[in-house]
């Protein structure tokens, strides 16, 4: 998937920016409240992996967290996120923001978007080509995924489209194009010890020196 703008598709102020909403069931992942973050994880024993030779994925950490835009009061739920895969010695990182969408999961003519999904609400996230540590393609899309609570409040199922914008943690200014087969899409995670998260939170707010990170 190329990279395309955020403003072409009309969704900037939506994913940047949004006010208090009502509660949905995305306030039980995490409150909606300043600096409040959360950890997600799983990582797959060889067993599991034998039995799922498609499945690529072999570690998957998701990290989330509010923060008050610049000047205002409005909250936006920052979202992070690593993934290891069968023969990379490194994970990968993205990073977007996300928002609760009551039509999440159906396109412009009312179509299921996810099968697996089975129902029209979810938090979508729309992912930056490269981390907010990089200004000047802040704006840019690399993609998009979405998630929603499982049965309780300490799980989290996360839903991957065919491709998302990645990059390694030494080279952050390198896109890389991900590509998700079937059996590498869809992620039932846990709540951890947030010390998990700090890989993820690192890669995606540690600028790199001389570089000034972006102001939300």
């Amino acid at each position: 998937m190329a990279p395309r703008s955020l403003a072409t598709l009309g969704l900037l102020a939506a994913f940047i920016a949004w006010p208090a909403q009502a509660a949905t069931p995305l306030d039980e992942l995490i409150q909606p409240e300043k600096d409040n973050s959360a950890c997600f994880q799983r990582i797959y024993d060889a067993a599991h992996l034998r039995q799922h030779p498609k499945q690529t994925t072999t570690a998957i950490t998701v990290w989330l967290r509010y923060e008050t835009m610049r000047g205002t009061s409005d909250l936006a739920l920052g979202f992070g996120i690593a993934i290891s895969r069968r023969r990379d010695a490194l994970p990968f990182f993205a990073q977007g923001d996300c928002n609760w969408d009551e039509k999440a999961n159906r396109d412009v003519g009312g179509r299921r978007l996810i099968d697996t999904l089975n129902k029209d609400q979810a938090a979508v996230c729309m992912i930056y080509a490269r981390p907010d540590v990089f200004d000047a393609l802040s704006a840019q899309e690399g993609g998009h995924l979405m998630f929603d609570r499982g049965k309780d409040r300490d799980t989290l199922m996360l839903y991957l489209n065919d491709s998302m914008i990645m990059v390694k943690r030494a080279r952050r200014s390198e896109q890389l194009d991900i590509k998700f087969a079937a059996d590498d899409r869809v992620f039932l995670l846990r709540r951890t010890d947030p010390k998990n998260c700090a890989a993820v939170e690192n890669a995606v707010t540690e600028p790199e020196p001389g570089v000034a990170p972006r102001q939300r």
